[in-house]
């Protein structure tokens, strides 16, 4: 409805029981509906990933319960012009869900423990995969979705792939992995995103080269890359401090706001395959809680590599 249009009663009586003081209440609930909109903006795209988890889900939770007392609004005014009744959805009986939560399958009987003793419980399928254009590596080299439970970051919660969908083959703000084609001299690769209770908390990239040096030489770039990673003079509200951990090739990175908001810690691990010396594996935890230590961080990168190194 145009700002600028008069309300009319559409009624063939003038009875439909839209009224003036419900088109009012719509054309309100649209306009801040509009400013939640253009105050959101859009961030920087190399830094998106790192401030969804805080700032931009606060932003959307917000736009979405504007939208939501929207449609409730368009809701009474369709069921008012069609019989009078009011049969709109009782206030409050729904929330902001994201994909994810949509798309949760239901429990299995199975069980999906982190020892590794039920593969079959949830084994990595294609499609819960970004692969190269000329394909991907083998499946076995991935974490099988439910393995991924640990107390430190989901909480004893369950674990399940994420969407097929990714922006850039880059897992950190300085990786120099942007290869997306597979080409034979780049090798090829393969991304998987996991899940925890409606929220991404990690990623596992294997990129397999064309021999074991090539690998080996990935890995100390990747290594590189990590260890001296800096934000970009442009990008003046953050400041990157990262640390090595007790694990060789594995990092913790914490992203500082200096506008105040809340610091975000993820946590790197690049290593090469033993049973498959040519593929390597990148990982990322990404700290929810803000509590996990260096030395969980370091179990847990060791308990995943041990799913897939002999592989």
């Amino acid at each position: 409805m145009r700002e600028d249009q008069e309300f009319q009663d559409w009624g063939p009586e003038g009875d439909s029981g839209w009224t003036q003081e419900q088109d009012d209440r719509l054309r309100a609930s649209l306009g801040a509906l509009r400013h939640d909109v253009d105050a959101a903006g859009i961030p920087d795209v190399r830094f998106v990933m790192r401030r969804a988890g805080r700032q931009r889900h606060r932003a959307v939770a917000g736009i979405a319960a504007g939208a939501a007392a929207v449609l409730g609004l368009s809701w009474i005014g369709f069921q008012s012009m069609e019989d009078g009744a009011t049969t709109a959805p009782p206030a409050g009986t729904s929330t902001p869900t994201t994909e994810r939560d949509d798309a949760t399958e239901e429990p299995t009987e199975e069980p999906t423990g982190t020892d590794g003793e039920s593969p079959d419980a949830a084994l990595v399928a294609p499609d819960d995969l970004v692969l190269a254009e000329s394909g991907g590596p083998e499946l076995s080299l991935f974490v099988p979705p439910a393995l991924w439970e640990s107390e430190a970051f989901t909480g004893g919660a369950a674990t399940e792939a994420g969407m097929g969908e990714f922006e850039s083959t880059a897992l950190f703000d300085c990786d120099p992995d942007d290869v997306t084609w597979g080409a034979e001299d780049e090798g090829t690769f393969g991304i998987m995103g996991v899940w925890s209770g409606g929220s991404a908390f990690a990623n596992q990239r294997v990129r397999v080269l064309d021999s074991p040096d090539a690998a080996a030489a990935y890995v100390n770039d990747l290594d590189a890359a990590l260890a001296n990673c800096e934000a970009p003079a442009e990008a003046d509200n953050i400041v990157l401090d990262v640390q090595p951990l007790e694990l060789s090739g594995a990092f913790r990175i914490t992203t500082n706001f200096k506008d105040g908001t809340d610091p975000m810690t993820d946590f790197y691990y690049v290593v090469q395959h033993d049973g498959t010396p040519a593929a390597v594996s990148t990982f990322r935890l990404i700290d929810w809680s803000g509590e996990a230590t260096d030395d969980e961080a370091v179990s847990e990168f060791e308990r995943l590599a041990d799913l897939v190194t002999g592989n």
